[in-house]
């Protein structure tokens, strides 16, 4: 494949169409509280938000201000601690994805620290449970009946889709008790990678949980019975925040750093495909976002391509629209250096435009670390189009339109 000169003539901006960027907040400390809401007692404590302090029956929610979006997945990582425990310390803490009427308010019971801040008390429910939503409890105190903890110190989601959320175990889709007790008084970390239909959960480094769960279809209960999905605001976002909660049991429970980043919209298309001898206009996509640490699948495809021909999708970092050849309906759309992939053919019939070609993009990366690109970082870009013989065209050769590939975590 040999690159053109750069052809004078001047093609029109609106050609090229770029992806949207993810939403993110990072706060490796708090020194700063910008950004964040804080309800009840909560509190910044020199570079710690303590979501509640060692103190009997106080609750707490902290929220991101602004709606983020995680319908096509995001990474959340929460680094936070237990301390100053008091007759063995409770309650833990709730990450919690909520679109309750009451936004950056909303806040669990203030009767049972069994509630962790976000549920409300079945043992005197005043329907102050925080609705629609999804949440992911730390929770560090076995409350007994009727909540039906599995132990001491368990990570557990409860969703009551577009309803009341629950503390009560019937009300989970998932929950693990880990190897290393997190109520031990030292500093861990937990992460939350959600691929659409999946949530994964790691806890100090290593994956401990995985729940087949969808923001806008919902999961399944573990002791059976299916849970709808939430109702998203705009159809794309919630707000995020942490809740606690103690009781007759208590202990400081603080986040020691807090960070999220969603993924950006499905890959984007752009640029034109060119139309081969035989008529066929070849449309590149791809299912998903590569992600930096493999965390789901990524396929680069093409449909209706001419058949019976040999192709190499190929790719670079840059976006770049510039005819191929003088006399040709293609267009280059990714700049040089770029970095082939494997040639294949199209299968199909000859002369039909029933052709396609795929490639694995995480296998080829995996097989081909000295690739262009390598080693990825969130955010960065890969432009990807199909490069195809077809003999009786100019050049012999004919191009599909592009996209564009972002890097989540």
């Amino acid at each position: 494949m040999q690159i053109p000169r750069r052809f004078a003539l001047p093609l029109a901006a609106a050609l090229l169409a770029l992806g949207a960027s993810a939403q993110s907040f990072n706060y490796p400390n708090f020194s700063t509280s910008t950004g964040l809401v804080l309800n009840g007692a909560a509190i910044v404590s020199g570079n710690i938000l303590r979501v509640t302090p060692s103190v009997g029956s106080v609750r707490g929610a902290v929220w991101y201000s602004t709606p983020l979006e995680v319908v096509n997945g995001f990474t959340l990582d929460m680094t936070f601690q237990f301390s100053s425990q008091v007759f063995g310390g409770a309650d833990g803490l709730a990450v919690v994805f909520q679109n309750d009427p009451r936004t950056t308010a909303a806040i669990g019971t203030a009767t049972a620290g069994s509630a962790i801040g976000y549920a409300d008390d079945p043992f005197a429910p005043t329907n102050v449970g925080i609705v629609n939503s999804l949440a992911l409890e730390v929770d560090t105190y076995d409350a007994g009946t009727p909540y039906f903890d599995v132990t001491g110190a368990d990570f557990s989601w409860h969703t009551n889709g577009t309803g009341q959320n629950d503390a009560r175990e019937a009300y989970s889709i998932g929950w693990v008790t880990p190897t290393v007790d997190f109520t031990n008084g030292a500093t861990h970390t937990l992460k939350i990678i959600y691929v659409p239909g999946t949530l994964k959960l790691e806890y100090d480094g290593a994956q401990v949980l995985s729940v087949p769960y969808s923001f806008t279809s919902g999961g399944t209960w573990t002791g059976g019975g299916a849970v709808g999905g939430l109702n998203l605001i705009n159809g794309t976002s919630l707000y995020i925040g942490v809740t606690g909660a103690t009781g007759g049991v208590y202990e400081n429970n603080d986040v020691i750093a807090w960070s999220f980043s969603s993924a950006p919209s499905l890959p984007t298309t752009y640029c034109t495909a060119g139309t081969s001898t035989a008529g066929c206009t070849p449309q590149i996509g791809a299912n998903a976002n590569p992600s930096v640490s493999f965390a789901h699948a990524c396929t680069v495809s093409v449909a209706g391509a001419e058949g019976q021909r040999n192709g190499i999708v190929f790719y670079g970092l840059t976006s770049y629209i510039q005819p191929w050849a003088v006399g040709s309906s293609s267009f280059l759309c990714v700049k040089t250096p770029t970095q082939r992939t494997i040639s294949q053919g199209s299968g199909g019939t000859a002369g039909a435009c029933d052709g396609a070609y795929s490639l694995d993009w995480n296998s080829f990366q995996i097989a081909n670390p000295l690739a262009l690109g390598n080693p990825w970082n969130a955010g960065a870009t890969a432009n990807c189009q199909v490069w195809y013989r077809d003999p009786p065209a100019p050049k012999t050769t004919n191009l599909s339109n592009a996209v564009t590939l972002t890097y989540v975590p």
